[in-house]
This record gives C-alpha cells, structure tokens and sequence, in this order.
C-alpha cells in the first residue's frame, strides 16, 4: 500500500493499474486521506475510517474527482473535516447519505414546484381554457374566444402565474385594448372575466381578480380622422418619443396597419429586398394573409430601427419594436400620454412663433384621440388623394370572406401595384405636410385625453 504526501504532483504521478483493478495513494501527514486511481486514470480523492473498535466495519466516502474543484489542497480540507466528525462518534457515510437523500427530495419539490407553477402560468391556463370550457360552452362562439386569448390577453401576460396576476395589470391591459376600440376592450374583459371564473371552479384561484372590475366604458360611435394639422403634430411628436414609440406612431401613420400588427411585427414577416410585409393570417384580425407594399419612408424607417438582440438561443433580433429582444413591446397608454404632452408643447410654440396672445395660447389645446384613428386618418387620406375603395380596403385588410389555395395566394398579391402607388402616394402628402413650416397653428376645443 503505497503512501507519501497527497499533492497535485504526487496524485498525477500514480500510473493507472491493470485492468479491473485499483491503485491507491495515502497521505503520510492525515490519515485515513487518500486517493484511489482507477485503469481509466480517474483519480478520486476518498476518506477510509472505521468507528469503533477493530471488529467494526471499515468505510470509505468519496470527496470528488482530481480537478476542478478538487485540488490535492481543497481535498485535503475536506477530508480534515470528514475524520473530525468520525472523531465525535458521526459517521461521514450515514451523513453523506443522508445529505444525498435530502438533496434528491429538495429536487423533488422543486420540480414539483415548477410544474405547479408551469401549469399555473397564464398561457398554458389559457390554451386549457379555450379546450376545455370555450369549445364545450361556446360552440359557436370559442372560436372568436380563442383568437382574442391569442391576440390580445396571451402577449401580454404570456407565463406569468394566475395568483400573481393583479388588478391593476388587467385595467393596464384593457386600457391598451381601448386603443383599437371600445369593442376590442370589452370582449377583451368578458373573455378575462370567462377565464378567471373558470380558475375559480376549477380551484386554481380562491377568488377571480376581476370580481368587482367594471367593464371598460363604450363610449358613441366613433368616426374620428385627424386634420392635417393633428396629423403633423402627431408626426413631429413621435420624432421626439425614444425607440421604440417614435417609430411606431409613424409606421402607423405611414401604413395604415392595425397596432397589434404594427407593435408585434416579427422581423421575419419583412422581405425588405423587395419592400414587402406579409402579415400571415394568424396575426392577422380577420385571419387572411395580407400583403403590405412598402412604401420608401416606410421601408427607410424600419431599415433604420435597431436591432435588439434575443436572449434565446440563436440570440437574433426577433421583433421590430421591442425594449427586451424577446417580446414586442408593450405599455402603450403612457406612451400615448407622453405623445400628447409633446404635442401639445409643439401647439403651443407654433402658437406662441405665429404671434398669439396669452388669451389665444391658453385656448390651444388638444382634442382627444386615439391610436387606431391613425388607421383612419390613412382611410380618409387614401379617398382624398382619390385611390380606389377597392384598393384602399385591399391596403387595409379589410376583405370578408375565407380564401384558400391558389385563391388565397392570388388574393393575398392582388392590387399590390396599385397597393404600392397608393402607400407612396400618401408618403408624399404626409411628408409635403411634417415640412410645411408654415402651417397654421390649430386652435381646438378640447383638453388633451388621459
């Protein structure tokens, strides 16, 4: 039985033994420390003890392999520490044992923890939502569910757990629905207000977060276009908002595109070679495949956004407008405030430049409006520039209807040259009307929306 001083040089120089066998090395210094090679040339640093007297059996506790982090020094340690609890009558073997076991269990729990919460995070709950109550208690309607669950509710709260989800994030939520419409918002909220009371009789919550929330308010028919003045207003304010709001209000503005399609824009829907977007029909609202024509601003502005990396992992930019790499963004209605203000702040200097009285100033003020009136801002444009309705529907998605096949595909590039002169069009009347510096100030009612 060889021994000498256990170090680095001294383990790494015993030769592996024969075949099926074992060679060991015992340090001089502290015994019971050892180390066993094995004919592979694994080296493992042990501890040999015996408790009580020489009619009890003898262990043996493996501390880790040679290497990191077992060095001869730190091994060394160890072993010190595993000898001083034989010393005190506790056996290295049971406790280590022991310790394994509890580890093993901990793990257990952990998983089942994990589990517990996967099953629990929103978008697994939701998916089982539409499965198991919206296809058997809305036969009809589960359909029109399950797209507003992938549309609007899934996105935004995406894993996040039942329990943790807030009051305050639905409001947050449902307020940036409102920003496609009052319709949008509520079926947004009765959907919601279907999956937590579905939580609740499943004994998944004790009590549905939206129990005494009221429904978003409907507010008149709304038929709201911005002037010319708005829209420059509107266009100059984005330009001073930081990525990644700037760029979207004007892409918006530019496109005519629905927000949802605009804010979730995953770079792979993007043929910027031959200046096209294709919106698939699944992230489409009226699931058909839509062709969107670039226009030159419109592919300028998107070629100049930046790329924010993913942290999956092929680590690529995975949406257009997106402050984490991973989601799009999010958090529209401050953003919208902070569009407001600057463009009230701009109101008020052209006012102020153009000679107004402090009478006059303090009557400029801005009247409420909405994000989707971007889109019809463009509608009302495209009729003024006289583009065809067929076309300008085409522009705008909306066709009725379920198209597949060769039909589908045909559907899908019809109008795209008249697409394209129409979009290039309205460019040069948004850009004739952001560089006339000599347009009026605009006096208007109302006070700017909260």
């Amino acid at each position: 039985m060889a021994t000498g001083k256990i170090t680095k040089r001294s383990v790494e120089a015993v030769p592996p033994p024969e075949p099926g066998k074992r060679e060991h090395l015992w340090d001089s210094t502290l015994k019971g420390f050892g180390v066993m090679v094995t004919d592979k040339g694994v080296r493992s640093y042990l501890v040999q003890y015996r408790i009580g007297g020489r009619g009890n059996p003898t262990r043996r506790v493996t501390i880790g392999q040679h290497g990191s982090p077992w060095t001869a020094e730190k091994a060394r340690v160890r072993a010190a520490d595993l000898l001083e609890q034989v010393r005190q009558k506790v056996d290295p073997f049971d406790a280590e044992r022991d310790r394994v076991k509890q580890g093993r269990e901990q793990k257990r729990v952990e998983e089942a923890a994990r589990q517990e919460i996967a099953s629990l995070g929103f978008s697994t709950f939701a998916d089982r939502f539409v499965t198991r109550y919206a296809k058997v208690e809305q036969p009809r309607t589960w359909r029109d569910t399950e797209s507003i669950v992938r549309r609007d509710l899934k996105p935004y709260f995406a894993d996040t757990p039942l329990p943790a989800i807030k009051p305050v994030s639905i409001f947050q939520l449902l307020e940036m629905v409102q920003e496609r419409g009052d319709s949008a918002a509520i079926k947004a909220y009765r959907t919601l207000r279907s999956l937590f009371g579905y939580a609740v009789t499943q004994h998944v919550l004790p009590a549905s977060p939206m129990a005494n929330m009221k429904p978003p308010a409907r507010a008149s028919k709304r038929e709201r276009a911005l002037t010319d003045a708005e829209l420059r207003l509107v266009w100059q304010a984005a330009s001073n908002l930081n990525y990644p709001f700037g760029s979207l209000v004007q892409l918006l503005i530019l496109t005519g595109q629905r927000l949802r399609e605009v804010a979730e824009l995953p770079w792979a829907e993007l043929d910027l070679a031959s200046s096209r977007w294709l919106i698939p029909a699944e992230r489409a609202k009226n699931n058909t495949n839509h062709l969107v024509p670039l226009g030159t601003d419109a592919k300028a502005l998107i070629d100049g956004l930046p790329r924010i990396n993913s942290t999956g992992p092929n680590g690529r930019s995975l949406f257009a407008f997106t402050t984490t790499g991973d989601t799009p963004v999010s958090g529209f209605s401050k953003a919208k405030k902070r569009l407001d203000a600057r463009m009230l702040a701009l109101a008020l200097k052209e006012a102020r430049n153009a000679g107004a009285s402090d009478e006059q100033l303090e009557a400029v003020t801005m009247a409420p409006w909405r994000l989707h009136d971007l889109r019809r801002t463009f509608a009302s444009g495209c009729q003024r520039l006289g583009v065809k309705l067929e076309v300008s529907e085409a522009i705008l998605n909306h066709v009725s209807g379920t198209r597949s096949g060769i039909a589908g595909v045909y559907h899908v590039y019809r109008y795209e040259d008249e697409k394209r002169e129409a979009m290039l069009a309205w460019e040069r009347f948004v850009g004739a009307l952001v560089a006339d510096t000599k347009a009026a100030p605009e006096v208007i009612d109302a006070k700017v929306a909260h």
